[in-house]
């Protein structure tokens, strides 16, 4: 009979600690099945990725999936935009009125250069960065090689002269990106080839 009760007092006790337990709520939010990580608050940076296509190999995007350029005629060293006026309606000059963040990118080599007007355009080794008004969507290139001094910009900064101006939006080939890439999913990586390895930043 002790054993009995000795047994049924235990069981009362564990079924009070498993009430216990199950009530308690973690610090800063509700309970839940198990630990959850916070996803990291971006709102207060300007953020920039890296695609990938066969023709032109990894380059720099924005947000939208839209690819970046670099300009001939601006200057690097010190950081000067030589696109002004209706040159910056066609050749949108790439803000960062917040700090960068470039997935891919050497942060050592993104700067902000403050142009005429007072805003803040990314630089990346020094070179201002633009996107092209004719790009629309993920995939468009369609300011490549554009009077032969608009390039598409490559990780390092460096511009990408390989490729033609082409637009992909249509085409079977779409842009693909790392796993790192923009959540919009515009821009996806092809499940019938293996892109090469990204750039080691």
């Amino acid at each position: 009979m002790r054993r009995g009760q000795a047994t049924t007092a235990l069981a009362a006790l564990a079924l009070a600690l498993t009430a216990c337990g199950s009530t308690q709520t973690p610090p800063g939010g509700a309970a839940t099945g198990g630990l959850q990580a916070k996803p990291a608050d971006l709102s207060g940076h300007n953020n920039y990725f890296i695609a990938n296509t066969e023709q032109m190999g990894w380059f720099v995007i924005d947000a939208e999936g839209l690819p970046m350029y670099r300009y001939d005629k601006d200057v690097p060293k010190p950081s000067k935009s030589n696109c002004e006026g209706e040159c910056a309606k066609a050749w949108k000059p790439v803000l960062a009125d917040k700090t960068p963040m470039a997935t891919g990118v050497d942060p050592i080599s993104m700067g902000v250069l403050t142009r005429p007007d007072g805003t803040k355009q990314l630089t990346i080794q020094g070179w201002p960065q633009y996107t092209f008004a004719e790009d629309k969507v993920a995939g468009d290139m369609k300011g490549q090689a554009k009077g032969g001094v608009w390039w598409v910009t490559a990780p390092n900064g460096a511009k990408i002269t390989g490729g033609k101006a082409q637009n992909n939006s249509n085409s079977g080939k779409s842009s693909s990106t790392p796993s790192t890439s923009p959540s919009s999913g515009k821009a996806q990586t092809p499940q019938s080839a293996t892109p090469p390895a990204a750039p080691g930043y």
